[in-house]
């Protein structure tokens, strides 16, 4: 007889290690669902804290992967033009993968993010 699924489960983990290199982009894969096929919210948790609060260049694709990618954003006041912000160090560290539906949360294994400088 085949075990019956979990309520919620990972269709793909993150990998453990990660490599990223300052100035560039990191895409890191994370999938679930639910048994019953209704909704799961994924969510990225960087060293026990939210991933994406307040960091425009890390958001979570729709199919729960976490991206960290280069934003153009306005010069500090009295310059004109656009600087890149990308990788930096500070994003190193561990990330989780959260997913929620109302009949269960799971957590993913943590993977490590290493920022290389280039």
């Amino acid at each position: 007889m085949l075990a019956e699924r979990p309520a919620v489960y990972f269709v793909q983990q993150p990998p453990t290690d990660v490599i990223g290199h300052v100035g560039g982009s990191v895409y890191i894969n994370c999938s679930a669902r639910s048994r019953d096929l209704g909704p799961v919210e994924v969510t990225w948790l960087k060293d026990g804290r939210d991933a994406t609060e307040g960091d425009a260049r890390r958001f979570v694709t729709e199919t729960g992967a976490l991206v960290i990618a280069p934003v153009m954003t306005s010069r500090v006041v009295g310059t004109s033009g656009l600087v890149e912000r990308s990788i930096k160090a500070s994003d190193d560290g561990v990330y989780v993968c959260v997913a929620r539906h109302p009949s269960g949360t799971i957590v993913s294994t943590p993977v490590t993010l290493h920022v290389a400088s280039t």
